[in-house]
């Protein structure tokens, strides 16, 4: 079964669950597994958020950033 059939049954399960406790079990296991929205919209894993922001402190202890005088620049190409 591939990822999107296994999601897909999951669901469909989950939406005839009418047991309460387990609905907050899902939930509880869910908010473990932990994942958090980026700016784009795309679903992340904590750990993948969290590789994500320590990439993006490593460019800005680099000092590999553009300020905003810069972007506006690049923007209207000066």
């Amino acid at each position: 079964m591939n990822i999107e059939t296994h999601r897909k049954s999951i669901i469909h399960r989950i939406l005839d669950v009418q047991n309460e406790v387990v609905l907050d079990k899902i939930d509880q296991l869910l908010n473990e597994e932990g994942y958090i929205y980026d700016v784009t919209g795309k679903l992340l894993s904590v750990s993948d958020y969290k590789q994500e922001i320590e990439a993006i402190l490593k460019v800005s202890e680099e000092n590999d950033v553009y300020n905003s005088e810069a972007i506006r620049n690049k923007i209207f190409k000066k």
